[in-house]
């Protein structure tokens, strides 16, 4: 017979939680717990009346194929609330991991986030995004109450599906799928292409070593008590102090509710201080930025320490020519 836990039994010998609690009484607490579960980012679209409206979530799930119906959920404080829940017809773009730029565009607080954005109407009339991996046009089917969100149940009426590979959400951060070292699919199962220098595959391996290295490096991170939300915040704050939390979120490449986040701890903890919507680190601020520095420059010459440095060089010069290709454009 198995034991039963109970909120009274030991936790010795399970994982120690780096942090716990009532999620009622600390909802920034219990968010963070849900970034813990990785999930794809859609971007919902409508169009009623000549007004189009666009949101970013990680909320979209399948729920039936018989009949062919999927959810999604609006916060009530969003300013596109009435268009999505009075109207009848909205569309899923499913993002690729080419679109974190999109994704970023179309959680910003620009009044018209369709001006400089590609897209086509759909059949049904809502905006469908290009480069997505998949576009699902479907029809409201019900509204459900949920606390301080409606979760939006809708009838796919056309489905498209495009070549590419998901945009992930997941601990605060972007980052794509990669095959689990246990498993060994077929380039034919996995959909991946067969020839290795097929394109992609370089930027595929940056994400790749971005995420192992970020991975690695997090106890470092926790050493100086943050996370990588607060450390992106107080590198960007000691780079340019001052800034707004909007131009945050857009520096980091964090949300705007992530980055919110971030702030209001950084601030209970003194490390950061807002003057009308500036933000600027106090003193102890700079201190711990200034110590996560120093451990990421040791980390740095840890991790190169093997590599030649003619292929250091030869790296440098192609990821230096990735990132002016990419600021370059508009």
């Amino acid at each position: 017979m198995h034991a039963v836990a109970t909120p009274d039994s030991s936790l010795a010998g399970l994982n120690q939680p780096l942090e716990e609690g009532d999620p009622a009484a600390d909802d920034r607490m219990f968010r963070r717990c849900l970034g813990q579960y990785a999930t794809g980012i859609a971007i919902i679209t409508t169009e009623a009346a000549g007004q189009r409206a666009a949101v970013t979530v990680n909320s979209f799930s399948s729920v039936s194929l018989d009949p062919p119906l999927i959810l999604w959920s609006i916060a009530r404080t969003s300013r596109s609330f009435s268009s999505f829940t009075a109207g009848g017809r909205f569309a899923v773009n499913i993002l690729s991991s080419r679109q974190m730029d999109v994704s970023r565009h179309f959680s910003s607080k620009l009044d018209d986030k369709f001006a400089d954005s590609a897209w086509i109407p759909g059949i049904y009339g809502s905006p469908l995004i290009d480069g997505c991996l998949a576009h699902l046009e479907c029809e409201t089917h019900t509204l459900v109450e949920g606390g301080d969100h409606v979760i939006i149940i809708g009838l796919v009426k056309q489905a498209r599906r495009f070549e590419g590979v998901p945009l992930l959400f997941s601990q605060g951060q972007y980052s794509v799928p990669e095959s689990h070292p246990e498993t060994s699919p077929t380039p034919e199962a996995s959909g991946a292409a067969t020839d290795a220098t097929s394109e992609g595959t370089i930027v595929s391996q940056i994400f790749e070593a971005h995420n192992l290295l970020s991975s690695v490096f997090d106890e470092h991170r926790r050493a100086e008590g943050v996370d990588i939300s607060i450390a992106r915040v107080l590198a960007c704050l000691y780079d340019s102090n001052g800034l707004k939390s909007d131009q945050v979120a857009a520096a980091t490449y964090l949300g705007q509710r992530d980055t919110e986040d971030a702030i209001t701890e950084l601030l209970k903890r003194s490390l950061v201080v807002d003057h009308q919507g500036h933000l600027s680190l106090t003193p102890e601020g700079k201190k711990v930025r200034e110590a996560i520095k120093r451990r990421w420059q040791d980390f740095q010459q840890a991790q190169i320490a093997g590599i030649s440095e003619p292929d250091l060089n030869s790296t440098i010069r192609a990821l230096s020519k990735l990132i002016d290709q990419n600021k370059a454009k508009p």
